[in-house]
Formats: structure tokens, C-alpha cells, sequence
């Protein structure tokens, strides 16, 4: 198994000189599957559509010239630390992990649409959640070293401000990606060839969301992850399997990520954060 970089271009500067790089997360692979629709036409499978659409989105970042990796190029299958272990490693700027909803009620009129979630980290559940986590890692402290022991506590706190000071930023990118994904989908009813797949409903944006995923909770720098839409509803299937709906949800994210590294520090960061709502 190879955890390939899509696009290592010539970035452009980051802070301090720092190229600007990228990570973005393919959901599932290999064995496992996510989420699967399937009925008398064929199967379509949540692991497959978060690729196609990662894919888009690094080549997207790679022709604004911000180098950017996969955590997999291919349907293989990847654990949740080695994902954020690779975004760490090559000191990524943003952390983006893609999927697609579902629900066991096809087509309920509130299981449509678009949300982005960032990290909850300030319950005592989530403290309970980044001990296991780290653990998994490091190994339990009962089975350490008692100087060893003492430097893995010293991990998790650090861990945790690390987490606290990425808050703000991890708001920033999910409110910025989900706005510019809605608005662009948005726009995917306009288009002939999207009205000829059969697109033709405005998706309903489902906001920004706080919750407690493993795979963010790992992450040392601003991190989000997309629900991409809910694979067991019409509209948001249709966009997801059409080309012309994963290239602009590929151009859109990228857009958004863009956006979000060119305005940190400056002041319109601020106001940006100022009108950003978590739900």
C-alpha cells in the first residue's frame, strides 16, 4: 500500500517561505466500502466517489500551484491514524477528509444537501477520545516506563492546545468550503449538460457542524471534513455520479481552500470568522 503524492508542483510561499501544501482524504478504500447505494442499475459505492472527487480537487490546487497529496491515489485501504500521520509528517497547512452521507430513510426530505464538520474538542467525551487515540499510537501508559508515561501526558496536552489553537482556523475552512460547494452546486442546475443528467434541484445546505471524528482528531493543523451529500438521495446521487458535477465540487473545494490560505493572518480573516455559524 503506497500513500502517493498527487501533486508536488511548485507551491506558492506559505508562512515563513513555507510552500503551501495540501492534504485531502479520500473516505474508505479498499474493504472497506462507506456508504453504498445500489438498485437494479448497478452499485455505486461511497469509496469510489470520494476518490474521483480528491482527485479533482489536487489537480485543482495543483494548477493555482499549491502542492497537495492524497492519502490514497487508488481504492486502497488506509487507517484513520495513517491519514493524519501523512498530514502531519509532511507539515500540511489544511487537512480536508471527504464523504458522502446516508440515511436509512431514501429520500426523506431532510437527508439531502451538503455539511462540513469540524472537531468538537471541549467535551469531556472528546478528552476521553484523544487519550485512545494517542494510546493507539504510543501504547498504554500502564504498560510504559513511568518516564515514559510522564512524556505521553505530556503529548496529550499538547495535543489538546494544538486542537485549541486550530479551532478557529478549522472554522474558518469548513464555513469557506461549505458556502462556495453550495453555492457552486447551486449553479449545476443552470447547466445544459447537467440539466440533460437530470439535475435540476437546488441542494439544501445542511451548515457547518461540530462532532467527534478520529480521523480530524489526529490532525496537528486546520482540519474539516465534507459530507459531500447523501448517496441514497436522488439529486445529491445524481451530482456525485455525474462528470460535470464532480469537476465543479472538485473546483469548488479547491476554490475554498484556496481562499482560506490566502486570507490567514490578514483582516479579512476576522470578518470572515465573524459571519461563520457552527451549528
Amino acid at each position: 500500500m503506497a500513500l502517493l503524492p498527487v501533486a508536488l508542483a511548485q507551491a506558492a510561499p506559505g508562512v515563513a517561505g513555507k510552500p503551501l501544501r495540501v492534504v485531502i482524504d479520500p473516505g474508505h478504500g479498499g474493504a472497506d466500502y462507506g456508504t453504498v447505494y445500489q438498485d437494479r442499475t448497478g452499485r455505486v459505492a461511497e469509496k469510489d466517489i470520494t476518490l474521483r472527487i480528491a482527485i479533482r480537487v489536487a489537480r485543482h490546487l495543483k494548477s493555482m500551484g499549491i502542492s497537495t497529496v492524497l492519502t490514497r491515489s487508488q481504492d486502497v485501504e488506509v487507517s484513520l491514524q495513517q491519514r493524519t500521520a501523512l498530514a502531519n509528517r509532511v507539515q500540511a497547512d489544511v487537512f480536508l477528509s471527504i464523504h458522502m452521507n446516508s440515511t436509512p430513510q431514501p429520500d426523506a426530505p431532510e437527508a439531502e444537501g451538503v455539511e462540513t464538520f469540524i472537531l468538537n474538542n471541549t467535551t469531556d467525551e472528546s478528552s476521553k477520545r484523544l487519550a485512545h487515540f494517542e494510546n493507539m499510537v504510543l501504547g498504554p501508559s500502564s504498560e510504559m516506563p513511568k518516564e515514559l508515561a510522564e512524556n505521553t501526558d505530556v503529548a496529550l496536552i499538547l495535543k489538546d492546545l494544538r486542537l485549541d489553537a486550530n479551532l478557529s482556523e478549522s472554522k474558518r475552512l469548513a464555513c469557506g468550503i461549505q458556502e462556495t460547494l453550495v453555492r457552486a452546486t447551486s449553479r449545476l442546475s443552470l447547466a445544459p449538460t447537467a440539466k440533460k443528467a437530470g439535475v435540476v434541484v437546488r441542494p439544501r445546505d445542511r451548515g457547518v457542524k461540530q462532532a467527534l471524528f478520529y480521523v480530524l482528531l489526529g490532525a496537528d493543523m486546520p482540519s474539516a471534513l465534507l459530507e459531500a451529500g447523501f448517496l441514497n438521495n436522488t439529486r445529491d446521487r445524481r451530482i456525485v455520479t455525474s462528470p460535470e458535477g464532480r469537476e465543479l465540487m472538485g473546483a469548488a473545494i479547491a476554490r475554498a481552500i484556496a481562499q482560506h490560505l490566502k486570507l490567514r493572518g490578514t483582516p479579512a480573516a476576522t470578518t470572515s470568522l465573524g459571519r461563520c455559524k457552527v451549528i
